[in-house]
């Protein structure tokens, strides 16, 4: 990556790091309290009265880890959620208990955050305070003579040392960047993986959801219908209709105007051409026939290859001697692909992208990444929705990851079984 990028995007994370950062020194200090809150609470639940106070205690601990789950979401670009047992969205104050694994997640993020977290806002605010101090020695030297021992590692007691000490601070200044953007997508991820609880949904729940997709993939095959019968009426029959005009000119020329038939005959065999194209094209969207000819890692090439963005492609040593996937499966890779590279030329702004693909004969594993300005949202009319959906047709996922400042991932997995 060129050295004017990698500053770019570094210094362009380094406000959002570093607030978060500072939030995190606050909310940790803060959650040394929480915790010994709750430790009396649980020692007093042994002579009752701390029964009283847990659900208060419990209550708060999860408004605390829901705060810092927005924030984690904002640094990281993806929603984080977890789901508490009997909540839901008509449940305003559900009882919380130890005995629900979010609760008890929390209880050990509090602890982790506490003590690792705030150990590792601390570094990563010292080497800023750090480098404010070699940026500023031509300052504080001349100020306070007398601290002069005691800011930095060297005496400084002259001017050209002073220069000197401020073009090292600047160097200083790159690292204590790096450093806190590093630490605070360390902190972020690892807040992420604690956070987080997955649901056991119930089946009547299960029943229900798949009842939405499979309603959400009729809905989208009707779309797809209307979108053919659209292209046929707008494109090849009226090629045809043309072309059926032109050949009764024709036949009344050949008595009438026999001179012009020839260019006549021209025109109609360019509308004929124009048809088929249109006829062509309409196949391609329905189902690509470099799918048919060539399979699905050769189409993620050519897709590569059109791209307007210089595309890499990373395909798994073992993909192609995988069981070819369901035509419908590679169908809906294939749109998958061309879709998100079809993003990154017209929205991202990136002047590089990556494409990941990876088969087994279980699923279809889709990774597309860029180096862009980041800040995507499904929500904004830039087709991930309909990716989603199409994908949840297949009972597949799909996460982006779209942080302000970049890279945005997209990460989607479609099972092979029927």
């Amino acid at each position: 990556m060129p050295a004017r990028e990698l500053s770019r995007r570094l210094f362009g994370r380094f406000p959002q790091a570093i607030g978060y950062v500072v939030l995190c020194l606050g909310t940790g200090l803060a959650g040394l309290g929480l915790f010994y809150l709750l430790l009396v609470t649980l020692a007093l639940c042994l002579v009752g009265t701390g029964f009283l106070l847990l659900p208060i205690v419990l209550r708060l601990l999860r408004r605390v880890a829901e705060f810092h789950r927005r924030r984690v979401s904002r640094v990281l670009g993806a929603e984080v959620v977890t789901y508490y047992r009997g909540v839901d969205g008509e449940t305003r104050r559900p009882k919380l208990s130890l005995r629900d694994p979010a609760v008890r997640k929390d209880i050990v993020w509090l602890l982790a955050h506490s003590i690792l977290g705030t150990t590792l806002c601390v570094a990563a605010i010292s080497a800023c305070g750090g480098a404010v101090n070699w940026l500023s020695a031509p300052l504080w030297w001349r100020l306070a003579p007398r601290e002069r021992d005691a800011v930095i590692v060297i005496t400084v007691d002259s001017w050209p040392k002073a220069i000197g000490a401020m073009f090292v601070g600047v160097v200083y200044a790159a690292v204590a960047a790096a450093i806190v953007v590093a630490l605070a997508r360390v902190h972020a991820l690892g807040s992420r993986k604690v956070l987080v609880t997955r649901a056991r949904v119930p089946l009547e729940q299960r029943v229900q959801e798949l009842s939405v997709t499979r309603a959400e993939a009729l809905d989208a095959h009707d779309a797809e219908l209307r979108r053919i019968e659209r292209d046929l009426h707008d494109g090849a029959q009226a090629g045809i209709v043309a072309v059926s005009l032109r050949l009764g000119m024709i036949k009344r020329a050949l008595k009438a105007r026999p001179e012009q038939v020839p260019e006549m005959v021209d025109a109609t065999q360019q509308l004929a051409q124009q048809a088929l194209e249109s006829l062509r094209q309409l196949v391609r969207g329905i189902y690509p026939p470099v799918l048919i000819d060539r399979g699905l890692i050769d189409a993620v090439r050519a897709l590569t290859a059109l791209n307007e963005v210089p595309t890499s492609i990373d395909i798994e040593d073992d993909a192609a001697t995988a069981p070819r996937a369901p035509a419908a499966v590679e169908a809906a890779a294939y749109f998958v692909v061309s879709e998100a590279l079809t993003n990154v030329a017209k929205h991202s702004g990136a002047d590089s992208a990556l494409v990941r693909l990876r088969i087994s004969d279980r699923s279809i594993s889709i990774h597309v990444e860029d180096n862009g300005r980041g800040g995507a949202s499904e929500h904004a009319g830039s087709g991930i929705m309909g990716v989603r959906r199409r994908v949840a047709a297949f009972d597949g996922t799909t996460e982006l990851v779209s942080p302000p400042g970049g890279p945005t991932v997209l990460r989607v997995e479609i099972p092979c079984g029927s």
